[in-house]
């Protein structure tokens, strides 16, 4: 029979009360449309682009059903190599396209379980064929397409690459050698598409980085060019972000004490993580959980966690709605040896913690009330309410009392598997719910109602795209969720985390802009201090500087050195500054030179923040290129130059956060203003004074200002020669850059 796919899963989706918006559907049709117009390749593949937990899977099944209208035979979807995913995916195709399984119009086929099939399903049925991206199953399923059913060959395929920068773009470099090569599963994935007659290619992904930023045909970059310019895919369509949406901006923007996303963010000692990676009763014994300093933040994390939900159960008790359950992660280390003692210590944490409430000891409300402190903050700038103190000490103490908390160690597969409901997410079994784990609750696993998330996985030793797929937080979360909603991580994690944030919403604005196909300038400099280019498969997060055009890039939680040390620098700073530039409405024009000369000085009067110091090097490379080599030849070797006088900024701000922004609201407005190529580089001359926590010295406070009409930048400090990397396990083998 005929089969209406879209129309009929639109309608379905209507039913069930998540109808998709005009935004998805013309995602939705602007894709197909593309797919069906071009010729999708792995050079130039279709590219559908979400945000993390954003509804990708979603988007990309409806792209399915309305392919099937418009004359696809078969749709093969790639998924992460594991296990979960695997089932998770056929689970969600199965049930989404059920009334046309049951019409017998369709099948879904793990290709793992596929049958022998008759010619009765070769002609009358759409297929759906799913694989995970394993070497076993890609020779499954090139073997079904070339000799169990080489008629398949000629059928139109929509091939969908889920999570596409997991395997299928993945490239190595050995040591010593300029040579750079494709991997195992990106070779299949070539060969498949090579077997078939008219294949489209749709990878689909949150974190596009190693499929942008890739070599082209497979060959380094030349030294004569400083922008990095990665295979396009052939279209770039954008899954529509819906109002419910929780991201980065939220965790890492920058907010102030009047938003409550200014109060999701908790620091952690490295200590504390050092102490949990395994046991040792030289840092702290384990039935001291309850007063130790050395497991404090984990304690608060977990009395938040607790706390948070109980507000957010009376609030729906409150609408007469029916109480939700809610969930915490605790992903501090991928070793599973680590797991049992991080969920020993979670578990004790919860036991002490039960008993002293029921025993109606001070330490427990203690802790309620440093919790509902803490929580309150966020809650009223929000401009709701706490409840009643009694009414939450209650909830809490019967929560514990009728096991209503609880933990559980998710370290592999089969844990994963045992623990996912119907939907194919993490089942919450009781009302409040600790999951203790690693790498499997990474990519693709859903954690419904997140309220705490305690991670010590550090960004330094990880890619970009690696880490963004940690971020579990990310997803579709009512606005009172978060506001109870805390992240627990050390200052450096935070920092690099924030800078992943940036770097990921430079390249996004880019790709929605098009301006991704001027490509990334990757910047660096050499032995001789010239900039340089450098191939970004030779960059880790932890050595980058991102740099966004138009956005603000600054030092932040510096010192000045002693006024005594200084002050003659400060002295030569207020010569150097032209008076023309200082307390006007227009930047002024100087030269490269100068201006680098009056970074020196400035840099050389302050003490970089310990935790996360500012990279001087990259504001030094950024003036450089972008007034030498990417301004127009007219303007090279110049850029702007604004400075103010008189200010009187705190070095911390009400709630302990360090101040970051110097400038105003009307000097960000001239730099909107600017529509050339050239750098604006502000200054700010600060008082100092020590009742705003300086050392009572005068000092330049400098800010860059990349040009608006720049391509996104990346600063490399230095440049890494790969090991030998054989491809290991596709587990855990991710795409470069």
């Amino acid at each position: 029979m005929t089969a209406e796919f879209y129309e009929r899963l639109k309608a379905e989706r209507d039913r069930a009360g998540q109808p998709d918006t005009d935004e998805y559907d013309a995602c939705v049709r602007e894709t197909v449309e593309e797919l069906i117009k071009r010729k999708t390749t792995s050079s130039h593949p279709g590219m559908l682009l979400g945000k993390i937990q954003s509804g990708k899977t979603r988007a990309f099944l409806g792209i399915m059903a309305l392919s099937f209208d418009r004359g696809f035979d078969v749709a093969v979807v790639l998924t992460k190599g594991t296990k979960t995913l695997g089932n998770q995916t056929v689970s969600r195709i199965a049930r989404d396209f059920r009334p046309f399984r049951e019409d017998n119009a369709l099948q879904v086929f793990d290709i793992l379980k596929i049958p022998t099939l008759t010619q009765w399903e070769l002609e009358q049925q759409k297929l759906v064929i799913v694989a995970k991206k394993e070497h076993n199953n890609m020779r499954r399923l090139i073997e079904l397409f070339t000799s169990t059913h080489p008629e398949l060959r000629g059928k139109r395929v929509l091939i969908v690459d889920d999570e596409a920068d997991f395997a299928s773009i993945r490239f190595s470099k050995k040591k010593g050698s300029d040579e750079i090569n494709q991997g195992r599963i990106a070779n299949q994935m070539d060969e498949l598409r090579r077997e078939l007659a008219c294949p489209s290619f749709l990878q689909v992904t949150a974190t596009p980085y190693a499929l942008y930023l890739q070599p082209d045909e497979y060959e380094a970059p030349t030294g004569a060019n400083l922008t990095f310019e990665p295979k396009r895919p052939a279209f770039t369509k954008i899954v529509p972000v819906h109002s419910a949406y929780v991201g980065g901006n939220h965790y890492f923007g920058d907010h102030d004490e009047s938003q409550p996303e200014y109060y999701l963010w908790h620091p952690v000692n490295q200590d504390e993580l050092d102490a949990l990676k395994k046991e040792d009763k030289r840092r702290f014994d384990i039935d001291d959980v309850l007063n130790t300093s050395k497991v404090k933040a984990l304690r608060r994390a977990v009395a938040n966690f607790v706390t948070a939900g109980a507000i957010r159960r009376l609030h729906q008790e409150a609408l007469g709605e029916r109480p939700k359950h809610y969930a915490m992660i605790v992903h501090v280390e991928t070793a599973k040896s680590a797991h049992a003692w991080q969920h020993r210590v979670t578990q004790a944490v919860l036991d002490k913690m039960k008993a002293a409430i029921i025993a109606r000891q001070p330490i427990a409300d203690r802790l309620i009330d440093d919790a509902i402190a803490d929580l309150r903050r966020s809650v009223e700038a929000e401009g709701l309410t706490v409840p009643d103190r009694e009414a939450l000490v209650k909830e809490i103490r019967n929560s514990f009392e009728k096991g209503a908390v609880a933990t559980e160690k998710v370290n592999s597969d089969n844990d994963v598997e045992a623990l996912l409901d119907e939907n194919a997410e993490l089942k919450l079994r009781t009302p409040y719910n600790v999951f203790i784990g690693g790498q499997i609750l990474d990519r693709g696993i859903t954690v419904p109602n997140l309220l705490g998330f305690y991670y010590g996985r550090s960004p330094k030793k990880m890619q970009q795209d690696t880490v963004l797929q940690h971020a579990r937080m990310y997803g579709a979360r009512p606005r009172p969720d978060l506001v109870v909603t805390r992240l627990y991580t050390t200052p450096a994690n935070h920092a690099a985390l924030k800078r992943i944030h940036e770097f990921d919403t430079a390249l996004r604005d880019a790709f929605m802009q098009g301006a991704h196909d001027r490509g990334v300038a990757f910047i660096l400099k050499d032995v001789t201090g010239r900039v340089s280019p450098c191939a970004p498969s030779k960059v880790l997060m932890s050595e980058i500087t991102p740099l966004r055009p138009g956005k603000a890039f600054l030092p932040v939680g510096f010192q000045t050195k002693a006024k005594s040390t200084i002050i003659k620098t400060i002295e030569k700073i207020d010569r150097l500054i032209p008076a023309a530039a200082t307390n006007v409405d227009r930047p002024l024009k100087i030269t490269t030179d100068a201006a680098i000369e009056i970074v020196d000085l400035v840099k050389s009067t302050l003490e970089d923040n310990e935790v996360d110091p500012f990279d001087w090097k990259a504001l030094r490379g950024a003036i450089e290129y972008y007034s030498r080599i990417a301004a127009p030849e007219r303007d090279r070797g110049n850029c702007w130059l604004l400075a103010a006088t008189g200010r009187d900024l705190a070095r911390v701000r009400e709630g302990g956060r360090f101040s970051n922004a110097p400038h105003t609201k009307q000097q960000e407005a001239i730099v909107a203003g600017m529509s050339d190529r050239l750098p604006i580089l502000m200054l700010f001359r600060q008082n100092g004074s020590a009742t705003k926590g300086w050392r009572d010295a005068p000092f330049w406070w400098p800010v860059l200002f990349p040009p608006l009409l720049s391509a996104p930048a990346v600063f490399a400090e230095s440049a890494r020669e790969e090991d030998d990397t054989e491809e290991k396990d596709d587990e855990i083998s991710l795409g470069v850059y």
